[in-house]
């Protein structure tokens, strides 16, 4: 997204507000972009936007917030953002909306458009809107990260079954005071981001129909005061529990957040399993940590005592290897050894005869660390032979999200 000239928006939008008819065709529709952390947005060109036109347009809309977008309009330095509001405020059959950091982060118009057109009745509903990415980046400045309110509601859109977002925890726990009783069947996808057990627990338990989970646990630390201080993998399973007859994919990472000066001193308790999972008997696709702990101790549980027998494609990430608190994480790479986790593995291959039969993939994602992709050649020559014995595919790959 650029702002020293006349960024594509502007014509765009000038020639979509002259012929109405024609934000119909718009089926796919995609606000991406780079974004700088505590950079001032540089003032944009409006000498040769037509300014009066897309207020007359924010005029016709009467919504409740006119009078505060039309200040955004006519600055320099927001005006861009009251275009991408303009814009998804006549949106009706689009089908698949992506809408990125840049065009939200601490600017509230997107969200409030969104809002309205869900809630108020002011706005053009989206009439077709299947798939929805809010991806809204962990910002340095912690008022910007405060989007609970507005993402939230994204899960109210009747026709959406694949939702995208990052969302913060809330310090308190509100459904939208305009939405009513909440009723999510209508998604049967979710990714969903920062987001923790207890407050995601609210939302799958009216979320019944899912069949695909994409859950990155994230911890924060302060000022996130509502982020947890202790890691319960017990408790993440109980969150499953609403989707334990519908769920077909899930996929759990966890990671620290972007506050780098906290990484060293942070220290959180860990607990539980992921042993409950056994009773998802639909779970054909699974993504877990290569690390999830037995009863007493860090030492990695079987897999055989969490993987459902109806698993088809296994997949072991190395995320969290790298994190000091966590048991069997090593701090600093030269500590790594492949052999600490390296018989985790090989239980894969001795479980599939007696209780995984229709196990047909594993892979092992190294999706943060590196330290896997230091001993690729190591895991190959020691259980390669021996899965493929078993006809079972096995896969080392590198995620570089």
């Amino acid at each position: 997204m650029g702002f020293r000239n006349i960024p594509p928006i502007a014509p765009l939008l000038a020639t979509l507000v002259r012929r109405p008819e024609l934000f119909k065709h718009l089926d796919v529709v995609i606000l991406g972009g780079m974004m700088q952390q505590r950079a001032r947005v540089p003032p944009m060109d409006t000498s040769n936007v037509p300014v009066d036109e897309f207020e007359a347009a924010i005029r016709k809309a009467k919504t409740s917030f006119s009078d505060m977008w039309v200040e955004k309009l006519r600055s320099a330095h927001t005006c861009i953002y009251a275009l991408a509001a303009l814009l998804i405020a006549h949106l009706s059959r689009t089908t698949h909306l992506t809408i990125t950091t840049p065009w939200i982060n601490g600017q509230p118009l997107v969200g409030k458009v969104i809002q309205a057109k869900i809630f108020s009745g002011q706005l053009p509903q989206f009439e077709r809107l299947k798939q929805l990415k809010y991806l809204k980046r962990r910002d340095l400045t912690h008022k910007n990260n405060r989007v609970f309110g507005e993402t939230i509601s994204l899960f109210y859109l009747p026709t959406v079954t694949h939702l995208e977002v990052i969302m913060t925890n809330p310090k308190t726990f509100q459904w939208p005071v305009a939405a009513g009783e909440p009723n999510f069947s209508h998604l049967t996808s979710l990714k969903i981001g920062w987001l923790c057990e207890p407050f995601l627990a609210k939302i799958l338990a009216v979320a019944r129909n899912l069949e695909s989970l994409e859950w990155s646990w994230e911890h924060h630390g302060p000022p996130h005061s509502s982020d947890p201080n202790i890691m319960d993998f017990d408790k993440i399973t109980e969150t499953l529990q609403p989707l334990k007859d519908t769920l077909k994919s899930f996929a759990y990472t966890m990671n620290l957040g972007e506050e780098g000066e906290l990484m060293d001193s942070l220290a959180m308790p860990v607990q539980g399993n992921f042993r409950h999972l056994r009773n998802f008997t639909r779970l054909t696709h699974l993504e877990v940590p290569l690390t999830p702990r037995s009863e007493t101790d860090s030492t990695p549980l079987a897999l055989a005592d969490f993987a459902p027998d109806s698993v088809e494609v296994l997949t072991l990430s190395s995320a969290a290897l790298n994190i000091e608190w966590f048991p069997g994480g090593w701090a600093d790479d030269d500590d790594f050894k492949l052999d600490d986790f390296l018989p985790l593995i090989q239980a894969v291959a001795d479980d599939r005869p007696a209780r995984l039969t229709r196990l047909r993939s594993v892979v092992i994602l190294d999706d943060e660390s590196g330290f896997v992709r230091r001993g690729i050649g190591d895991v190959r020559r020691q259980i390669g032979d021996r899965i493929k014995k078993l006809d079972l595919g096995f896969e080392v790959r590198f995620n570089p999200s």
